[in-house]
């Protein structure tokens, strides 16, 4: 859904209701306007018809909307858009805007004449401007038209400032955009939705091939169910995630390079896992190896579940080796009988140096299965947790530099928790990805190389769990 659920639930009651729309210059209040032209067309076909849909415009003329939003014409004709935009040539509606009464007559007629209606009024204070009217009779006059005719009038005003407008709407929502270390964010506020309870008050959105979208939130439930894992080539030069949209956001990952990913507070654990899962996958199923030292919640049992769907069953004793420790995981009667399978590895203290001897024999045990590339994916949650913070840029250092060496592919992971090893885990990894949350969305982006922003999902479609990127502009 590409508008708020609950405005559009909102907006299918029987009665008439008046939707205002606040917002500087820029922050999408068309578009969201004619937007909701083409959900409510397509979620509720047996009570919004494009013939009773209406466009009054001070401030776009005609064929800028038409060549802005080619989309919105596919269902808003012509003969519902009243353009009162002065032009050289006088054949627009601004008769119509020439004096409070004669707008209010004009509008009145219309909205009787394609009831039920939904008529935007685009914009409020270039109306008022024109008919020359006291705002606050024409706020009333326009607050009786919705109620006899139920017609949905939808304003729009210049800012985000208090106004009369305020007292009569029964829904009003705010569009606000900012600028954060030179990336674009964009957000919708709903302060006023009469009747309704509100479930999101603020949500993220983007404005992506000029579509008003919103960004949706991770759904954990979906990523556990992701279905359509395809194997991604690696080049000569340049090893590919396994995730096309991010090979083509990062530009694929050199040979010999170490990722960091930058994991901010309240992100989800299964993104991580997600984005690991398809890195990993695509290694064994092209003859790779994988060693891995567990990012957060990437347990075993995850890990066997997640060798089904995407398809590296066969290839989880013989080409991937996970650390884990003797101390915590071995308390059940299950973890005790992974210990009979070659790619659980326990370290049965919590000394830097038992740790050490293990890491340098497992990749002598993957090269004699003829692995011919070998990702390590290593979580410093996990590391901190079991050899403090004193060791870890040693780690750091050496999995960069084996890496390096061999020309294979690190995967280095830090979180909120181990921010003092993050800026040395920046410092000489060659890709920096961050993962953040912003208002319920979960946001990728690249700081080394930069990148835009986007929003990460999963979504489905045929029977299939598929992940998303959607960029944030």
């Amino acid at each position: 859904m590409n508008l708020p659920q609950e405005i559009l639930e909102f907006l299918n009651r029987q009665h008439g209701q008046t939707l205002l729309i606040k917002g500087r210059s820029g922050t999408g209040k068309t578009n969201f306007a004619l937007s909701l032209f083409a959900e409510l067309a397509t979620l509720y076909p047996d009570r919004f018809q494009p013939r009773n849909f209406l466009y009054l415009s001070s401030r776009v003329d005609s064929p800028s909307l038409e060549a802005q939003f080619p989309w919105a014409m596919e269902i808003l004709s012509s003969e519902n858009i009243v353009d009162a935009v002065p032009t050289a040539v006088d054949d627009s509606d601004a008769s119509i805007f020439s004096d409070e009464l004669t707008f209010i007559s004009a509008v009145n007629d219309r909205l009787k004449s394609q009831e039920p209606c939904v008529c935007v009024i685009d914009s409020f204070d270039a109306i008022n401007e024109s008919t020359q009217s006291d705002p606050h009779r024409l706020v009333v006059a326009l607050s009786h038209l919705s109620a006899p005719t139920k017609a949905k009038i939808v304003l729009i005003q210049e800012g985000d400032h208090d106004s009369p407008l305020d007292h009569i709407a029964d829904c009003i929502i705010v569009l606000t955009k900012t600028m954060t270390e030179g990336k674009l964010w964009r957000s919708i506020r709903i302060d006023k939705l009469r009747g309704t309870r509100i479930q999101k008050g603020i949500q993220g959105f983007t404005l992506f091939s000029n579509r008003f979208q919103l960004l949706p939130s991770y759904n954990a439930e979906q990523a556990r169910r992701s279905s359509t894992f395809q194997v991604i080539p690696h080049s000569a030069g340049k090893f590919s995630s396994g995730i096309e949209k991010l090979d083509e956001i990062i530009g694929f990952f050199r040979r010999g390079s170490t990722i960091f990913l930058d994991i901010g507070q309240r992100v989800q654990n299964e993104v991580t896992n997600t984005l690991i899962l398809n890195f990993i996958a695509n290694f064994l199923l092209q003859g790779g190896g994988v060693v891995m030292i567990p990012p957060n919640m990437l347990s075993f049992r995850r890990l066997k579940s997640a060798a089904l769907r995407y398809g590296f069953v066969d290839q989880l004793n013989t080409r991937l080796r996970l650390f884990v420790s003797a101390i915590s995981e071995l308390s059940t009667s299950s973890s005790r009988a992974e210990l009979g399978e070659s790619y659980y590895k326990a370290i049965a203290s919590r000394e830097s140096k038992d740790l050490e001897n293990a890491w340098i024999r497992v990749p002598e045990e993957l090269r004699s299965q003829d692995c011919s590339n070998i990702l390590n994916v290593v979580g410093f949650g996990w590391l901190q947790s079991r050899l403090g913070a004193d060791d870890l840029p040693q780690w750091a250092t050496r999995i960069a530099n084996d890496t390096a060496r061999e020309s294979n592919l690190s995967i280095v992971i830090g979180y909120s928790s181990t921010e003092e090893i993050n800026k040395y885990l920046a410092d000489l990894s060659e890709v920096h990805i961050s993962l953040s949350v912003k208002a319920g969305a979960t946001i990728l982006r690249g700081i080394n190389p930069p990148t835009a922003q986007y929003c990460i999902f999963h979504y489905e479609s045929g029977g299939k769990t598929s992940i998303g990127f959607r960029e944030i502009v």
